[in-house]
């Protein structure tokens, strides 16, 4: 039995861990009510000389030799200055950015490696750049954001703004991809003029080296299409760039006063990277001076009367900023931009909520600032800067509540857009690869479309909607509009746009960011309904993935007549962590057809999703689990062979053989069987509430024996057509573990099971 207790030891760690639940590991350090604590210590005392000169140099990193986040020590870490305008060599408090990965290629804290932490130089408040995010991240993708304190060998420096930094983790959570053309849009020097303006250059990459700073493999004809569509096939703009979210960047800068970017002089602090529908996301970055920190418009520098009336179609006809010329001279998409400048506006500033957030981070921060040493303002310029300016960076509610005003005064904001109510789906539920009516009332519009998409990934399609009394709508002319749609996911997502020759108005008002959904009549699937069914580890010449790469795969197979969603399903191989990847939510996978999934580590939902972890080629194991944590299917191997698989082969059995021919996506070849026999054994569901079946494939299993966690004998079952059930009402709940035996009475499998009791 001393076996026996060590396995039962072992096992016992697992299943806690599995039962321990996980948490976003960057929300923690991105949480925006909490202070992060880093400490940097340098080998030696003129680290400050040593970063300048790397500054004015090739911006290389320093290294520190130890960084301590929250108490976690990482060494070799490299350090170095950034920013422009707010970096000074002869200042003692300058933006950081911290590589915790520039030795040591796995070092990361929760899951971030490179730390941007920014100064608040021209911000008295301290909050502009954490305020600025939390606001963004309502209406596109933004990054996270929150404080830091810094201290440098021993010495306290002060509260910084660390922001997530955006790189292919944020294009991969954000665009489900991360392998496309990707662009920081800064330029080598602001004073040069040669600005990211997305002015188009020729065909020339060599005229776009000093604007933009490439940020992905070689791609310069992407950005140059970009510039030239822009310019000279304006129509066409809508296929490479995402116009809604280019209108929210825009909107967003315009109602904060947020000139340090593209809409000022610099035309800068802007990314764009290519999603995998072929169009341009934008995605600001930056914020430390928004709300007045930064007042040069490119043509002028506004007072502070200046930019609380700074009028909304700024550069409307400014042709040295052609996104804004060319978007606002288009009528449909300026009464979209000036619906996004409402929404933006009564959501934060004409209500006063931004001063209440404002109020909450300075409370947070107040002690932290009151310590500073080598800080820009004064601890009581922090406290009066809410309301009072600082030299030219003017009072947060002093700019914002007169810029509300002056907003809701302008004559384009007065203009009174259609009405958008009771919005109805038709039917409620509908058939899948059916179709949806989808109706509205709207009064005082001249134009009525439903933006509509299947995935989350993919684009809006937007579509007229009509009262002609011929799409589900009604009588003609009683203000219902109807427009019908294919049903082609479990979940469709939807909103509505009206508008007048006057305004436009979104339903909801957050759209394209936020949505309205509904669901098909799409099944979920249970047990034995959905099956692991192939799996390959060393893909060296068989199907390759989007990027053109051989990678692992995973496929999964439905033993039913009817196409069932995925939604709820995990895919992992750790037992101790089930849900390790979750089968994206409209993943549909069809009636006594496959799924396949890539599992390379890429993590991401775009179809074929790929997994965030590999599958090892000396023996791994797969787990498909539901959202409680039962076990559904799974399967283990031993060393696989290159292009070689591992599949089932007599239907829903556990039985899985070598395969000599891959067939991904496709029933199992198994004329190319190279080994027989594959020992496999299951027990589902685990846990287990009511019963569970413990399925195996070993010939030579007659029963099979239940033990508790002493290794007592609680109960046994016979092995019926290699199945063996228990029923587990009677039994106290905990962790169980299951023999199979041979006739001869030893034992030649052994298993755990945990009963839960609702």
């Amino acid at each position: 039995m001393t076996g026996l207790r060590s396995f039962f030891c072992v096992i016992s760690v697992g299943i806690f861990m599995l039962f321990s639940g996980r948490t976003e590991a960057q929300e923690r350090f991105y949480a925006i009510d909490t202070i992060q604590d880093i400490e940097i210590i340098f080998p030696f005392s003129n680290w400050d000389y040593r970063m300048d000169t790397a500054k004015y140099g090739a911006e290389s990193y320093t290294m520190a030799s130890q960084v301590i986040i929250n108490g976690e020590v990482f060494d070799s870490v490299g350090v170095k200055y950034k920013g422009n305008s707010s970096y000074d060599s002869t200042r003692s408090k300058n933006p950081l950015h911290i590589k915790l990965n520039y030795i040591h290629d796995s070092a990361d804290y929760d899951g971030c490696n490179d730390i941007k932490l920014s100064t608040g130089f021209a911000d008295p408040t301290s909050v502009r750049e954490v305020l600025g995010y939390k606001i963004l991240r309502n209406y596109m993708p933004a990054p996270r954001c929150n404080f830091t304190r810094i201290k440098i060998n021993g010495v306290y420096y002060g509260v910084y703004s660390s922001a997530e930094d955006i790189d292919n983790g944020f294009n991969r959570e954000h665009f489900y991809s991360n392998n496309n053309s990707f662009f920081k849009c800064n330029p080598v020097s602001v004073v040069s003029g040669n600005i990211p303006n997305l002015l188009y250059l020729g065909t020339d990459s060599t005229n776009y080296y000093s604007r933009y700073e490439i940020k992905s493999d070689l791609a310069w004809k992407d950005l140059i299409g970009l510039c030239d569509t822009l310019a000279n096939n304006f129509p066409e703009l809508d296929t490479i760039l995402d116009i809604d979210r280019a209108l929210w960047m825009l909107a967003f800068n315009n109602v904060t006063v947020n000139l340090d970017s593209y809409s000022g002089a610099f035309a800068q602090n802007y990314y764009l990277y290519r999603d995998d529908n072929g169009r341009f996301q934008p995605i600001i970055w930056d914020l430390n001076m928004c709300f007045g920190g930064f007042q040069s418009t490119g043509t002028g520098v506004l007072s502070t009367s200046g930019m609380q009336q700074m009028t909304p179609l700024l550069h409307s006809t400014y042709g040295a900023r052609p996104l804004i010329m060319k978007l606002l001279s288009d009528s449909l998409y300026k009464r979209m931009y000036m619906a996004h400048l409402r929404t933006i506006t009564n959501d934060y500033f004409a209500n006063g909520l931004y001063e209440t957030e404002a109020q909450t981070l300075q409370a947070l921060v107040d002690t932290s600032v009151q310590n500073e040493t080598f800080s820009f303002y004064s601890y009581s310029q922090f406290q009066q800067s809410l309301t009072t300016g600082v030299g030219a960076t003017p009072g947060l509610t002093d700019l914002m509540d007169n810029r509300a005003t002056y907003l809701a005064a302008t004559t384009i904001f007065q203009q009174t857009p259609p009405t958008i109510a009771a919005i109805n789906v038709s039917p409620q539920i509908p058939v899948y690869n059916d179709s949806a009516w989808i109706n509205c009332i709207s009064t005082n519009a001249t134009l009525v479309q439903l933006g509509y998409r299947d995935q989350v990934y993919n684009r809006f399609v937007r579509t007229t909607m009509y009262d002609d009394g011929q799409h589900h709508d009604g009588a003609a002319g009683d203000n219902v509009y109807g427009a019908g749609i294919a049903v082609t996911s479990y979940k469709m997502q939807y909103y509505i746009y009206a508008e007048n020759a006057a305004a436009g108005l979104f339903s909801p008002e957050r759209a394209e960011y936020n949505y309205y959904t509904f669901t098909s009549n799409l099944a979920s699937p249970v047990a034995g309904n959905i099956i692991i069914n192939e799996v390959m580890a060393v893909n060296q010449t068989d199907t390759t993935d989007s990027d053109h790469q051989h990678e692992d795969w995973i496929e999964l197979y439905n033993t039913t007549a009817a196409p069932l969603h995925l939604h709820g399903l995990y895919l992992s191989d750790e037992l101790s962590n089930l849900n390790k990847f979750a089968l994206p939510e409209n993943l549909v996978i069809p009636a006594n057809g496959y799924v396949t999934i890539w599992a390379d580590g890429d993590n991401t939902i775009a179809a074929p999703a790929h997994t965030d972890f590999f599958l090892d080629a000396d023996g791994d194991q797969v787990f498909l689990s539901d959202s409680n944590g039962v076990i559904v299917d799974s399967m283990s191997f031993g060393t696989q062979y290159i292009d070689e698989t591992m599949g089932r082969c007599s239907g829903t059995t556990t039985r899985f053989v070598r395969l000599a021919n891959p067939t991904y996506n496709a029933a199992n070849d198994c004329s190319s069987i190279i080994e027989e026999a594959v020992e496999s054994t299951l027990a589902y569901p685990n846990p287990a509430t009511t019963s569970f079946t413990v399925v195996t494939n070993q010939a030579e299993a007659v029963t099979c024996q239940l033990l508790n966690l002493r290794g007592q004998l609680v109960t046994s079952a016979t092995f019926t057509n290699d199945k063996a059930t228990f029923y587990t009402a009677e039994l106290p709940a905990g962790l169980y573990f299951y023999r199979l035996n041979k006739t001869d009475g030893s034992y030649i499998e052994s298993g755990k099971v945990m009963v839960v009791h609702n």
